[in-house]
């Protein structure tokens, strides 16, 4: 499974009913607005993602995002889209991309960690489990592991 993906133009039903799809899809008249605010949208969940240090970006494409960001991406796309065609838009949808940017705020802030490319959640290093083993009990008398050193014999 990709863990990073590249939105298309195909994804937009999952956020677009298909009579909204064809209203933008007829006024899209040359198909260059549509990819361009789906590019639009993927540079700013990307940049969202890069400034936050602890975050993992994938470097081997300029187009990807991760796959857990997507409802919010399309959410973003389809508010774009049908603000610029003047098609109607929502409460519902409106309620939908204000918390689509509120998620990639928290992400630019550091409060919600991404996926890296490679599926991993990246962890700092203050919230790294440190384990360390239990210290000898010498001269406890306690029976167990760690028995009472032999002195003066």
């Amino acid at each position: 499974m990709l863990h990073w993906i590249t939105l298309t133009a195909d994804m937009l039903t999952e956020a677009i009913d298909r009579a909204e799809l064809d209203a933008i899809t007829a006024a899209d008249t040359d198909g260059t607005v549509i990819p361009g605010i789906i590019q639009d949208v993927t540079a700013a969940v990307r940049e969202a993602i890069a400034a936050n240090a602890a975050n993992v970006m994938d470097l081997q494409s300029d187009t990807t995002i991760p796959r857990t960001l997507k409802p919010e991406a399309l959410d973003m796309i389809a508010w774009r889209l049908l603000k610029r065609f003047a098609v109607s838009v929502s409460e519902d949808r409106d309620k939908a991309n204000t918390a689509a940017r509120e998620r990639l705020e928290a992400v630019r802030a550091g409060t919600h960690r991404v996926i890296g490319p490679d599926g991993r959640m990246p962890v700092p290093p203050g919230k790294r489990p440190y384990v360390q083993g239990p210290r000898p009990a010498y001269g406890s008398g306690a029976p167990g592991l760690f028995p009472s050193p032999r002195r003066g014999k």
